[in-house]
């Protein structure tokens, strides 16, 4: 087991309430669930998840058993020689996510030990300032934070730090977001120190995924709607305080919006808290989900451009059964 430490910088506020909906510390598990989450994701449109096959109903007991389980073939060869990690992920039934960011009965790889942040950096938001646009249902929190903070993360070895973490770091830093409130562009970061921003490819079980191979440059607003890739559209360059461009992020994304008369598919790309069933077309196949559900278009501000990433098709990621 080694130790990291990872210093970031906000670039749009961090929000990471707790069941009070309150901003009063930085939370290690809604990191790490952005951590997993934009891992899974990866996995997703990498086609990796398609070389595993799962079935939640037929996953053996993990936990004291699973030795039992792994030990098949050869006990005395495979008590010399450990399971290569993707006849570990096939035997027990894994996904690479919960392989390598744990579930029920198996630890995670990657942990966080501690968060510093500064209380000073703490934002408080006046009532008569929480409405972001006039006449839309986008609003601040009560309280947010806006400055830099170390994460020191405990990972099972060296390399899951490089071939995991820093790539995953460095993929969120550029399209991501950490904790909660993307919607209204909330949690958009970069790395300070140690310097990622080399690391674009990971090396997850036996596969290598350069995750810029997976995102999509779209040319226009209406490629954010594809559900077989990533896509990020480019609105402009970067002018003015985060504040301006959130305010012109979501008018921008409400005139999408309109584009999608049919409400059901409109709602299965933007989401909507009604419990209704909701649909969107593959070419001439019908993908149905059921809401609630967040939205699949997201504002991505940086330093240098603000634009949109479009993921809707993440509401179909599922673990794929056994034949």
């Amino acid at each position: 087991m080694i130790k990291q430490e990872i210093t970031f910088q906000t670039i749009t506020p961090l929000f990471t309430g707790g069941v009070d909906m309150k901003m009063t510390e930085i939370k290690p598990s809604s990191i790490m669930g952005s951590l997993r989450f934009w891992f899974d994701v990866i996995c997703h449109f990498s086609g990796i998840n398609n070389k595993f096959k799962y079935n939640d109903n037929k996953k053996p007991k993990i936990g004291n058993e699973y030795l039992k389980i792994l030990i098949t073939e050869s006990e005395e060869s495979e008590r010399k020689n450990k399971l290569p990690d993707d006849v570990i992920c096939c035997k027990l039934m894994l996904t690479p996510t919960e392989y390598y960011f744990g579930t029920t009965g198996w630890k995670s790889k990657i942990g966080i030990e501690e968060i510093s942040m500064s209380a000073d950096d703490l934002y408080f938001v006046d009532k008569s300032n929480k409405r972001i646009v006039n006449g839309k249902n986008w609003y601040l929190p009560e309280k947010y934070y806006m400055g830099s903070f170390t994460i020191v993360f405990f990972i099972e070895s060296k390399e899951i730090a490089e071939n995991i973490l820093f790539p995953l770091l460095n993929f969120i830093q550029e399209y991501g977001f950490l904790g909660a409130k993307n919607n209204i562009g909330f949690g958009r970061v970069k790395v300070i120190e140690p310097n990622i921003s080399t690391n674009s490819q990971l090396h997850i079980l036996k596969d290598e995924v350069l995750w810029e191979n997976i995102i999509h440059r779209a040319k226009n607003e209406s490629d954010l709607f594809n559900i077989n890739q990533i896509n990020y559209f480019k609105i402009d360059d970067k002018v003015g305080v985060f504040q301006n461009n959130i305010r012109n992020l979501l008018i921008k994304k409400s005139q999408i919006r309109s584009w999608k008369r049919i409400k059901p598919e409109r709602h299965y790309i933007f989401g909507s808290t009604a419990k209704d069933e909701y649909y969107t077309f593959n070419n001439s196949n019908k993908i149905t989900a059921k809401g609630p559900n967040a939205t699949k278009i997201i504002p991505v501000i940086s330093e240098k451009e603000i634009g949109f990433l479009g993921i809707p098709g993440i509401i179909s990621m599922k673990e794929s059964e056994n034949d």
